[in-house]
């Protein structure tokens, strides 16, 4: 498919920015875009083209909304539904009790719900499920940190990861552009800010900053995570999972690929940036976290879009998802996600 750079584009809730240089890397933009295509639910009727860094290989949007158009892209995002219930505090499956065994011991996380210590001693002997559970407590595990103290969920969305952490013992803390979110966050008691770090006095320190599917969503990474830097205490971590858009599921659904997720993804910076961007900002100890099995969610919601793009998915994508996933298992490189960790000396 050919592309023109999309100079003239108009979009229906605000101002647009046009790049001339890589947001991740600085590279100036020589190649065309890689795909084009409108938001995953058609909420807008603009196309948006999505750019790949040759340098870097970090993605991006291009045009894309401007920093004081941002409130008309989440009017009516996808943070705004109904929370589903968390099976991990509903469930009473045999599994799930030994996944709350697991969670007990791993991270102290305290529910009502009855649990099998010995699901702690079965996921701990089974590596890449372990992988898997970690990443429901971000990492923070009690290996890790003998000692909970102040967490500050930056993009905190609904709230969800603020229930865990404060179920985790963690003084939890929360800060969102999203102006809906932030009410109902607080409507249940919990201290959440509306807007970025600025939102909480300069002198108040964090020991944990988690930023879940956020980093792809602020207007300029590099500066959030240099402030998360500067917000945390002596020896505290900042962890981030992002879509990682050099995941086995980009090369394999090409334009239809959920990671994408135009215009709301403006960057989606590559495993190396991330290590490159946390390295200038201060942090030590950086480390790219294996994730275990996890590419389900993101391969079904492409087979969705694959369908409302007219591609046909083939038997063959069936047998690409098992041994993605079972690289998964392996490395975290191609993964569906990147989850990164690194703490402040």
């Amino acid at each position: 498919m050919e592309f023109t750079k999309n100079k003239s584009l108009n979009w229906s809730r605000g101002e647009l920015r046009h790049l001339t240089n890589c947001p991740a890397c600085k590279q100036e933009i020589t190649s065309p875009p890689l795909h084009e295509r409108q938001d995953d639910e058609n909420l807008m009727p603009e196309k948006w083209q999505i750019y790949l860094c040759k340098k870097c290989t970090s993605t991006f949007v291009n045009p894309q909304p401007a920093d004081s158009s941002l409130a008309g892209l989440y009017q009516d995002y996808l943070t705004h539904k109904p929370i589903s219930s968390d099976p991990v505090f509903t469930s009473q499956g045999l599994v799930w009790r030994l996944i709350r065994g697991y969670l007990a011991k791993r991270f102290s996380l305290r529910t009502e719900q009855p649990t099998l210590k010995f699901g702690y001693y079965l996921f701990m002997a089974l590596p890449p499920l372990r992988y898997k559970l970690d990443r429901y407590g971000r990492n923070l595990h009690n290996e890790r940190f003998k000692n909970k103290g102040k967490l500050l969920d930056f993009g905190c969305g609904a709230g969800e990861f603020l229930k865990v952490s404060d179920q985790m013992g963690w003084k939890t803390y929360g800060c969102d552009f999203d102006p809906v979110v932030v009410t109902s966050c607080q409507a249940e008691g919990f201290d959440v800010r509306l807007g970025d770090l600025t939102a909480f006095d300069s002198s108040e320190k964090f020991d944990v900053i988690t930023m879940n599917q956020v980093i792809e969503h602020v207007i300029d990474p590099q500066q959030t995570i240099k402030d998360c830097f500067a917000a945390l205490n002596k020896k505290g971590c900042l962890w981030i999972g992002t879509p990682n858009p050099n995941a086995y599921g980009a090369a394999t659904f090409g334009v239809a690929w959920a990671g994408w997720h135009p215009p709301y993804h403006l960057c989606l910076p590559s495993q190396s940036e991330l290590v490159r961007w946390m390295q200038e900002a201060g942090f030590s100890h950086i480390q790219v976290l294996q994730r275990g099995p996890h590419a389900k969610f993101n391969w079904s919601a492409s087979i969705e879009l694959a369908k409302k793009h007219g591609i046909v998915i083939k038997p063959m994508h069936k047998l690409y998802f098992y041994f993605a996933d079972l690289m998964n298992c392996i490395t975290p490189i191609k993964g569906e996600e990147t989850v990164i960790i690194g703490c402040r000396n």
